[in-house]
């Protein structure tokens, strides 16, 4: 039997953590501080040779030096973390349909190099935070200079935070300083233990909740 993985549904993706948070539709204000998991939102990793020449075959922009992040006009959102390697994220909270046909486009293509699916979709959590107090949150999870003055908007850190290897990237999402974090899956339940305890030591009202795509 065939599989279209191109059409499974994100949110039968295991989550470990999902029963932990409230679910919400509803996207965060510039004033709201927050930390939103994400990670039943559509994303795609490729890497592998071939990888940038059939992203730029389908239309599609790509930052033109590593650990750089874009956002295009449909929303998608592409981080370059290698000289072939890429990881694609629709906007939090979307339907993900433009990127489900995208990976579908992907996996027909003919092209004898077009990368490898780094199966980021299924490995990765993804966190989003957001808000005024987000700088004070990152500089407690991590010794990295995250500050905004240092990373700036649509910059990207290969680093450390949470005691876990991440990527972290600086988009800016909501209207508001954010930052969206993206780790093994299997960490999981110890990376939100690690956030809700900082940001209650913080007392900046952040509100934690699974970030679930509108109907």
């Amino acid at each position: 039997m065939i599989v279209d993985f191109a059409s499974v549904d994100p949110n039968m993706r295991r989550n470990a953590i999902a029963h932990r948070l409230a679910p919400t539709i509803a996207l965060p204000g510039t004033s709201d501080n927050v930390v939103l998991d994400c990670t039943g939102t559509e994303r795609m990793g490729l890497r592998g040779p071939g990888t940038m020449d059939w992203l730029a075959a389908e239309g599609r922009a790509a930052p033109d030096v590593v650990n750089k992040a874009i956002t295009l006009p449909d929303g998608i959102s592409v981080l370059r973390l290698g000289q072939q390697e890429v990881l694609l994220t629709a906007p939090p909270g979307a339907s993900g349909e433009r990127l489900r046909n995208l990976r579908r486009a992907w996996r027909e293509s003919a092209v004898p190099a077009k990368g490898y699916d780094a199966y980021r979709d299924e490995g990765w959590a993804w966190f989003v935070v957001s808000g005024p107090a987000a700088p004070a949150l990152m500089r407690r999870i991590s010794m990295a200079d995250l500050r905004p003055e240092s990373l700036g908007h649509g910059q990207v850190a290969q680093t450390r935070a949470l005691h876990l290897d991440v990527v972290i990237a600086r988009l800016d999402r909501f209207s508001a300083i954010s930052y969206d974090i993206f780790f093994d899956i299997a960490s999981a339940a110890f990376a939100l233990d690690a956030l809700t305890e900082t940001a209650a030591g913080l007392e900046a009202n952040f509100q934690l909740a699974a970030l679930h795509r509108a109907a």
